[in-house]
């Protein structure tokens, strides 16, 4: 029987695929465009996609965490190797410490402070589901929409998109079904 965590490790590896696809087609020269002021900057949404999964498997590690202060820009990275060589870090990350959690450990609870308050409280499986992967799923289609408006290809994800058919539909499509 499949484990908890080499269950998510395995949804975890097909996204990766997917978000370093989408991390791919971001034009060099518009690291530091932005949608509206409000906004961060391409490079620094795509900087954040590639780290985030990394760093959350790793406060996923503890049981309980303070919450990361969020007083200061996220760092605005240089170029695209930038960013793809901390996504392949934030990959190699997860998939060596996601092994490690025993369906114990999964189900144990664990909890985010801040300044001594407690903030969010679930069991850790909810952390790797929820924060982990649902939350950087969120922020790829984000990144999509970006993609979209500097004129990039946006890659097919769960389904055809405006530039791309999924590699599993290829096949049907060019057969005429």
């Amino acid at each position: 029987m499949m484990s908890m965590a080499d269950a998510f490790l395995a949804e975890f590896d097909a996204e990766a695929q997917t978000t370093r696809r989408f991390l791919e087609q971001l034009p060099e020269d518009r690291l530091e465009w932005r949608p509206h002021e409000k906004s961060m900057t391409a490079g620094q949404l795509a900087l954040h996609i590639a780290t985030a999964p990394g760093a959350i498997v790793e406060m996923a590690m503890a049981d309980v965490v303070p919450f990361p202060k969020m007083d200061k820009a996220p760092e605005q990275p240089t170029s695209l190797q930038q960013i793809l060589d901390a996504h392949d870090a934030s990959v190699a990350k997860v998939r060596d410490t996601l092994p490690t959690f025993s369906d114990e450990q999964m189900q144990r609870m664990w909890k985010a402070t801040y300044e001594g308050h407690d903030l969010i409280e679930m069991q850790r499986a909810g952390v790797i589901r929820t924060i982990m992967l649902n939350h950087w799923i969120h922020h790829r289609g984000q990144f999509g929409v970006y993609l979209r408006l500097v004129g990039a290809k946006v890659p097919s994800s769960y389904g055809p998109s405006g530039d791309e058919m999924p590699d599993v539909m290829k096949g049907l499509v060019s057969a005429g079904k």
